[in-house]
């Protein structure tokens, strides 16, 4: 049975407009698939017919504050934004490096994202919080 990995071996990557953003010191991330269930009750029919719709992916991104990378990559994508000159492209690359070896990689594309901030008492680190959602992703 093949090892479990651990966070090292987890490489999270931020692109605006194909260029990498330096959003680094993250301390957690977490992905959902966005989807819904249902199901069709038909007349005659002992047992319901179960389905889902494909909504795309959510998530966020934890990270302790050392810089204002954060702050400027979110203040660049409002200004864009209220300026009307169009949103930059934002992409998301996952990878997973295996303990054999391997690697899984898969880009979230059609993104969009904004920011939250805890500003803890003395003894506490500034953290904030990157949130995010995605059209589609693909393996790379």
């Amino acid at each position: 049975m093949p090892a479990s990995i651990r966070g090292h071996q987890g490489r999270i990557k931020v692109f605006e407009n194909g260029e990498e953003k330096s959003i680094v010191n993250i301390t957690r991330a977490e992905v959902n698939q966005d989807s819904t269930f249902s199901r069709s009750h038909y007349v005659g029919q002992q047992q319901p017919e179960g389905d889902q719709t494909v909504e795309g992916w959510s998530g966020s991104m934890d990270l302790e504050v050392k810089d204002n990378e954060v702050d400027a990559f979110i203040d660049a994508l409002v200004t864009n934004n209220l300026n009307g000159i169009g949103v930059s492209d934002y992409t998301l690359v996952l990878s997973e490096l295996y303990a054999d070896g391997q690697i899984s990689s898969h880009v979230y594309y059609d993104m969009q994202f904004k920011m939250s901030k805890t500003q803890p008492a003395q003894t506490e680190k500034v953290t904030k919080r990157l949130e995010f959602q995605a059209s589609g992703r693909l393996p790379l």
